[in-house]
């Protein structure tokens, strides 16, 4: 019977995408993560629930006399607010109509590449959302003395001691700074994001269209996490998801839709980038330099 074989392509087809896509978008996580130098990872529990630290100074008030000991002033960790991670739940439709015009592997493809995207954009701006929630903020001249201003402030950071730094910069002020407006137009960037290694002497810039312009972000990497719910594991796994990677990061379910005639399959999952200690993101502005005059004008 032809149309059952039909059946089976499709089932097969539909097997083979939905492995294709936990597999790329693990793989886009997993290099997102090694391309920001980020190594904590943490598993979500059930109530989804991720907390952020706060330092508070205790300065010792009292006045010693000659000679006697000076108490300790230091800046202490305490609990700042636990944020609640939303999950994402996406549908891919893919209608008859599609799938009659392009094929059922184009058509299944391009509405993956689409959802693709849009997923990694909800996980971006989320993290941008930690970045600037609650800054350290400082200023400098020009691009350079605005990431050497940034470096200096991290500096003084006793808890990030010794942890490298990572920097996030909007597209046109370092296209400005590099006189190349191509600077995050390449394709082969991870999440669309470009790296600059050793970029006027930071260990790492990334180029990031989230970035407001005229601001820099800088963090050391000891301060990011990435949270993320393990949809293989238990009830929820075993009902909902079809496949999935092997570290649980994404899940996808499938389904023929016969009531409208679609392929579709929903994708789901729980995961966050943040910063666990929002104080310790240094948010730079960079301040206009004149330009230099000219001698002899």
């Amino acid at each position: 019977n032809m149309a059952e074989q039909k059946l089976t392509t499709m089932a097969n087809l539909g097997e083979i995408k939905s492995i294709d896509f936990v597999n790329k978008f693990s793989k886009n996580i997993n290099d997102l993560l090694t391309l920001l130098g980020v190594s904590r990872r943490q598993e979500l529990t059930s109530d989804l629930k991720i907390q952020t630290y706060k330092w508070t100074a205790d300065v010792d008030a009292t006045n010693p006399g000659e000679g006697e000991d000076i108490p300790l002033s230091q800046m202490v960790r305490t609990k700042d607010q636990a944020h609640e991670v939303a999950w994402f739940k996406k549908r891919r439709s893919v209608s008859a109509e599609a799938i009659a015009r392009h094929g059922a592997s184009i058509a299944i493809t391009e509405a993956d590449t689409r959802l693709m995207r849009e997923i990694q954009n909800g996980i971006k701006e989320q993290f941008f959302t930690f970045l600037k929630a609650n800054p350290t903020k400082n200023k400098g001249k020009g691009l350079q003395g605005a990431l050497a201003q940034a470096w200096a402030k991290i500096a003084t950071f006793n808890e990030f001691e010794g942890s490298p730094i990572v920097t996030f910069v909007n597209p046109v002020d370092a296209a400005e700074y590099l006189g190349n407006a191509g600077v995050g137009a390449d394709a082969s960037n991870v999440f669309g994001m470009t790296l600059l290694k050793n970029f006027l002497g930071m260990q790492n810039v990334i180029v990031m269209n989230g970035v407001p312009e005229g601001k820099v972000y800088t963090t050391a990497i000891e301060n990011l996490v990435f949270a993320n719910l393990n949809v293989a594991s238990g009830d929820l796994g075993g009902l909902f998801a079809d496949f999935t990677d092997e570290t649980g990061l994404i899940a996808v379910a499938r389904d023929r839709a016969l009531k409208n005639l679609t392929y579709e399959s929903v994708f789901f999952g729980a995961n966050v980038l943040f910063a666990e200690i929002p104080q310790g993101v240094v948010e730079t502005t960079i301040e206009k330099v004149a330009p230099a005059a000219v001698p002899g004008g």
